[in-house]
Formats: C-alpha cells, structure tokens, sequence
C-alpha cells in the first residue's frame, strides 16, 4: 500500500493542475464555448466557415478511384459529354456537391479544370467519416483530353491523365 502513495499524492497534483484555470488570459485566448454558444444555446455566425470573397478551403477529408471518359456513343440526339466519378469521404453524412467547369487550356487535346464544392449539411450531424460517390457530366470541348484536374477549394484532388473515349 506504500508504494501507490506516492503515484497517487503526484496524480492528485497534476490533476489540480491541469483542471486550474491561468490568471491572465490575454484577448487572443478564446474558447470554442466563446464562438459556439450565445445565450440560450444558439449558434454564432462565425461557425468556422469562410466568408464571401475569402479563398475557399476544401471539405473533403480524402478521396480516391478518380477516372474519366468521354461519351461519344452514336445515336439520335447524341452530344459527347464529359464524365468524371470519384470516391470522396466528407466529415459528416449530408453533404451536397455542386460542379463547376473550370478554364481549359487551348491547346490541340486541352487540360481540364473541373472545380467541386463541398456544403455541409445544415444543423447537427453526426461525427462520422461517410464515404460518396460523386460524378460530373458536361459537355466536352474536345475530341480527346490530354488530362482532367479536379479542384476543391484550392486543393488538387484529381490529375487524371488517362482520358478515354467510349465510342
């Protein structure tokens, strides 16, 4: 039994230690509690998200099993459209994705820039990676792709250099 003494007397200090607040806490110090909560339990604007005009930040945790094609199959009413799918894994289930085609270089089998914005869902959710299949589909500007990047934010998800035409 005298051996655990000394373990505990050191457990009991440290724990009062870490559970004191410091005396001075300068502007700079803030608290989540300090941006989450007012008053009865409402949240504040400022939940972490990026204002109109500032750079966007991507949502997406990860992401894989990017490819693209180009659909040229022949028929009635047949457009070649460019089709772009991957597995994308968001913070929270409730996410929605939106496209955007991006500037493509001018070159004779052009580079595409495809931009995917993430939106996290509205209120509570669960804290649970959750995986999605997400896919673009859009006219294409070209007989053939030298490459497609997709862009979320300012982060590259995708170079995807084998662009294939099904014909």
């Amino acid at each position: 039994m005298k051996r655990y003494l000394p373990v505990a007397t050191a457990f009991v200090f440290l724990a009062s230690q870490g559970c004191s607040q410091p005396a001075d806490l300068s502007a700079e110090d803030t608290t989540a509690s300090d941006e989450v909560e007012t008053g009865a339990g409402d949240m504040t604007a400022d939940a972490g998200l990026p204002e109109a005009g500032e750079p966007t930040t991507c949502l997406i945790v990860a992401s894989r099993d990017w490819r693209a094609w180009i659909n040229a199959m022949p028929g009635p009413d047949a457009v070649r459209t460019l089709i772009v799918e991957g597995v994308v894994d968001t913070p929270t289930p409730g996410y929605t994705f939106e496209w955007e085609a991006g500037m493509a270089d001018r070159s004779a089998i052009p580079m595409q820039r495809l931009h995917l914005t993430a939106t996290p869902p509205d209120g509570m959710a669960a804290q649970v990676i959750t995986t999605e299949t997400v896919r673009y589909e859009g006219p294409a500007i070209a007989e053939n792709y030298r490459a497609v990047a997709v862009m979320c934010g300012e982060v590259l998800l995708a170079d995807i250099t084998d662009v294939v035409t099904a014909q």
